[in-house]
């Protein structure tokens, strides 16, 4: 597995929330198996989203999907804002306070 952590800003998260959810409900989010958002605290149009793959060619498709950059104009995704990194899980815990 895969995961594909994403940080950008939008121009407003509601927009950018509405389209992410068709993004992940139809063939574009098709590969995903699970995700995750965040949102800023101090900036509300700071998002961070996590999804995981099967594997980093199955992410890789996935973010050269040619309907994606589309998408990102309608979410109002700030390009310049992105930055993308494709991360393995090496360990998990708790701090045993839950």
């Amino acid at each position: 597995m895969t995961t594909v952590l994403v940080q950008h800003r939008v121009l407003d998260f509601d927009v950018w929330k509405a389209e992410y959810d068709l993004i992940v409900g139809g063939p574009l989010g098709a590969r995903i198996r699970a995700y995750r958002v965040w949102r800023g605290v101090d900036d509300p149009n700071l998002v961070v989203v996590a999804e995981t793959y099967e594997s980093r060619g199955a992410a890789e498709e996935a973010a050269a999907h040619p309907d994606l950059p589309a998408a990102f104009a309608r979410a109002g995704v700030v390009m310049t804002s992105m930055q993308v990194d494709f991360v393995d899980e090496v360990e998990a815990g708790t701090d045993g306070a839950g």
